[in-house]
């Protein structure tokens, strides 16, 4: 499976949608042990990329990525915004020129994104952040595309994202606001976590899309 540029563009429209569809959730949830912003914050961010995208004619993939990184690094407050910013910025740099994506491509995207996340946040898996949603998506997806074609192998990614996500509600919180509150995070899904599958389940919905 090839994804076009506008195909890819679509994706990243329907992720915005998506984020904006989840906002009270994501609201609801760090407010619990948090301090209640990121559904707006990431709601304001991924509106702000929709109009960004839709007034480009770039066809540069990598570019997509770069314009979607630049809007939350200015918009999104907090770590969140850096996060996700700078993550998008680095998958950007990686597939500058790309005017189709492969599965190879795919996986150079996610990966590069973890990097940039845990380079700047210093999260590993256990620590109660979006880590242990992408790190657990990003090693699965690269051992499935061995042998699977791009869809089946996010289809296999994404359990183990989930999986990841629904792991941090026993978690006790070791980096960032939450950290403070010690044993009372447990018990709480880390919405940042929770961001992060809603974007890659997303995106495979977007990709399943594209097969019909």
């Amino acid at each position: 499976m090839i994804i076009s540029a506008a195909d890819f563009k679509n994706i990243l429209l329907n992720i915005s949608d998506a984020i904006e569809k989840n906002v009270n959730y994501l609201t609801e949830l760090d407010a619990e042990i948090g301090d209640g912003d990121h559904g707006a914050n990431m709601e304001k961010g991924f509106k702000k990329i929709k109009q960004q995208l839709l007034a480009s004619e770039t066809q540069d993939g990598g570019e997509m990525l770069i314009i979607a990184g630049k809007v939350l690094l200015n918009e999104i407050g907090g770590a969140m915004g850096p996060l996700y910013g700078g993550g998008l910025v680095k998958a950007g740099v990686a597939l500058k020129g790309k005017s189709s994506f492969n599965k190879n491509d795919i996986l150079n995207l996610f990966a590069s994104m973890l990097e940039s996340i845990k380079s700047l946040g210093g999260a590993k898996i256990g620590d109660k952040t979006m880590v242990d949603t992408l790190e657990p998506f990003v090693t699965e997806y690269g051992k499935a595309i061995v042998e699977l074609e791009l869809p089946e192998a996010f289809e296999k990614a994404l359990i183990s994202a989930k999986k990841g996500m629904l792991s941090t509600k026993d978690i006790i919180s070791r980096i960032g606001r939450s950290s403070r509150l010690l044993e009372r995070s447990k018990g709480h899904l880390d919405v940042g976590a929770t961001s992060s599958y809603i974007i890659l389940e997303s995106f495979y919905k977007s990709i399943t899309l594209l097969l019909n």
